[in-house]
């Protein structure tokens, strides 16, 4: 390969990726949008009642079914810029661009993958790492999916990646690595223990040994963590499996069919998808192991009923980086005197394509809940907020002090009579458009976002002057629970 790439070595080709990555990442950690809204309920809000509070509080912590180790982690970076810049969002910027710095684990380990193979293959596996829009998308996310993925990722860094036999250490560094994975995403273990086995296979002593030290160390930092927050360690796996699995209650949020994942790839990747399933199977002769990981990721979330594509996203990502091996094969197969041409073209097919997707069907996900976040934003800088209501009956969760920044009494109220009745409790209320004429008197200067913006309460109505009396059975906490949501 010297001759072919003439003096790039592999040094440049792999910090010129992770520049090239980084750069993405950096860009998509900026503007702020919701994905889910477990990427605040669940995570940024909890954080927020460790640097500040107070926080709403949603069935899952209710429950217990929710480990405290990522809102631990989230609310440093947040904690600090808090401490720099109070009146700014960089108490949320700050943990999406953790988040995004620690997704570049996904791109140097693709890189590496291929470059112990060749130039060729670290180039394309990289290069297609660092910039698949899914990838970019769900860097910066304050989810555990992200998160799970880049940890996992590290793992197979320290034990396939490396070109080098991994030593007692390297093994106890990715035992570690892969009970954080599983700490932070329960739902990995199938791929966890599947890379377990691959690489400890039969030695026990050599092998096993580390590993185990290193996830048992990985657990106990879970344990300290919920014991610290007054919680029984571990207690949130086994309520997660009850709940979600023996009681059903994940399917309450919807049901799919077994093959909605296809049909979500098909649709998020359109005409690629055939040729990112061909490519794949064609680079997994180099890692099968990694290619069956993913088979049985995606197969395992198959059969759960409740499905979102952000469950299948390591899997997903799995494929796309065995694709860019697969397209360096191809191009191992073009003459030499048309390799350069032909490899700038297909960088750039890959490029073009991944931009073309991210701009088709999952273009709105580029700028979704950018409507209540701005809100937010106006109803803190407003030094005359005194309270705000949410009119939103169909029970979406909208209240979120992460967000807002300020300890403004928050209400939920699902009576038009009753929000009347409260008026002077609140001086601004969230809602949705077709809602607007339940608004009590006084309550002017509406502003709606985008009525496509997810279901946010995407209009906001304020009137003048101060707030008197409490409400507190409409607090929103209150609400939350008597709904059971």
């Amino acid at each position: 390969m010297n001759e072919r790439w003439g003096g790039i070595s592999e040094r440049q080709i792999f910090w010129g990726i992770m520049a090239l990555a980084a750069i993405l990442r950096a860009v998509a950690a900026v503007p702020f949008m919701i994905g889910w809204y477990d990427e605040i309920w669940q995570y940024l809000e909890p954080a927020w009642s460790l640097v500040e509070g107070p926080w709403i509080q949603t069935w899952d912590f209710r429950d217990g079914i929710r480990s405290w180790l990522l809102p631990q982690f989230l609310s440093l970076p947040m904690a600090l810029g808090w401490w720099l810049a109070p009146d700014s969002a960089l108490n949320l910027f700050l943990p999406r661009l953790l988040m995004a710095a620690l997704s570049l684990t996904v791109v140097g380990c693709a890189t590496q993958l291929g470059l112990r193979l060749s130039r060729l293959h670290g180039l394309m596996a990289g290069v297609v790492a660092a910039v698949w829009f899914e990838l970019i998308y769900f860097a910066p996310r304050t989810l555990s999916e992200p998160l799970g993925f880049s940890l996992f990722m590290g793992a197979v860094w320290l034990l396939i990646a490396r070109r080098y036999t991994p030593n007692f250490r390297a093994y106890q560094v990715a035992g570690f690595l892969l009970g954080l994975c599983f700490a932070v995403r329960i739902q990995y273990a199938p791929m966890i223990l599947i890379l377990t086995i691959w690489a400890a296979r039969t030695e026990w002593r050599a092998l096993w040994t580390p590993m185990v030290l290193g996830g048992l160390a990985a657990l106990g930092v879970d344990a300290a963590v919920n014991l610290a927050m007054g919680n029984m360690p571990f207690r949130w796996m086994v309520e997660a499996v009850r709940v979600n699995v023996i009681e059903g209650r994940a399917d309450s949020y919807g049901v799919s069919p077994v093959t909605e994942y296809l049909g979500m790839m098909g649709l998020h990747w359109f005409l690629l998808f055939p040729a990112i399933l061909i490519l794949a199977r064609k680079g997994a002769r180099h890692y099968p192991i990694l290619f069956w990981i993913a088979v049985v990721h995606i197969l395992c979330h198959s059969l759960i009923g409740h499905k979102e594509f952000r469950f299948i996203m390591a899997g997903a990502g799995l494929l796309v980086v065995l694709a860019g091996l697969g397209s360096a094969d191809m191009l191992r197969q073009v003459p030499r005197q048309r390799l350069a041409l032909t490899t700038v073209t297909m960088l750039f097919l890959w490029m073009g394509g991944s931009a073309a997707l991210a701009n088709a069907f999952f273009q709105h996900n580029w700028s979704r809940g950018a409507a209540l976040a701005e809100i937010y934003d106006e109803i803190r800088s407003d030094l005359k907020s005194c309270g705000i209501a949410f009119h939103t009956p169909e029970g979406s969760v909208n209240g979120s002090y992460a967000l807002l920044r300020r300890s403004i009494p928050m209400y939920s109220i699902d009576e038009p009579a009753e929000l009347a009745r409260y008026a002077s409790s609140y001086n601004h209320i969230l809602t949705y458009q077709d809602r607007l004429a339940d608004l009590p008197s006084g309550f002017g200067q509406v502003q709606c976002g985008d009525a496509k913006d997810m279901d946010a309460a995407v209009c906001h109505a304020r009137r003048a002057g101060g707030c008197s009396g409490d409400p507190v059975q409409h607090h929103y906490n209150a609400w939350l629970e008597r709904r059971d949501n």
